[in-house]
């Protein structure tokens, strides 16, 4: 469960009163399955309401940034090392940042672009194939790097990644996701 702010507090509570004002409105129907459907209903669009409200508050509420990061190649563990700072930038405390660390093989300069922009997959495929050497081009793993981020504040990190040596001059992309 995400942390709660004011604001996620305040669109529960909407959505609770809303829930009641609802029911309220389905006691004036006379038929019991009627007056037991729009409950059900009131009931059903409220949670979903209360849901969708909560992550998109989070996603606008807990916001960071990567304010500077660099990256070096440790060639005898065969490990990427990534430091840096996270700073919370929003307005509320932040429970837990993670970075997304995605590396994809460059394919033009491996020589062969087909095989990286588009490969054909099905079951039957796996069942009949004996491609066993076939290193993945994209490999993507996440790492928490700060927990209880108060607003304003900066933590540094530190990431190390097995580096697969198959890769040639690998593409870097980092994305940062809080909640």
């Amino acid at each position: 469960m995400p942390y709660m702010t004011i604001l996620h507090w305040i669109g529960v509570v909407f959505f609770i009163l809303l829930f009641f004002i609802l029911s309220l409105l389905a006691m004036k129907e006379k038929s019991p399955k009627i007056r037991n459907s729009m409950i059900f209903s009131a009931f059903i669009l409220s949670l979903f309401g209360a849901v969708i409200s909560i992550f998109v508050l989070d996603k606008y509420t807990k916001k960071a940034k990567i304010l500077s990061y660099s990256q070096k190649r440790v060639l005898s563990t065969e490990k990427i090392q990534f430091s840096g700072r996270v700073q919370n930038i929003g307005n509320f405390k932040i429970k837990e940042c993670a970075i997304t660390v995605k590396l994809s093989n460059n394919a033009m300069k491996m020589g062969r672009p087909k095989n990286a922009f588009f490969k054909p997959s099905s079951s039957l495929g796996m069942l009949f194939s004996d491609k066993k050497d076939e290193k993945p081009s994209v490999i993507k793993e996440d790492f928490i790097v700060a927990t209880n981020l108060k607003p304003k504040q900066i933590k540094n990190f530190r990431i190390n990644m097995n580096y697969p040596p198959h890769m040639n001059a690998p593409g870097l992309k980092l994305t940062i996701n809080c909640h």
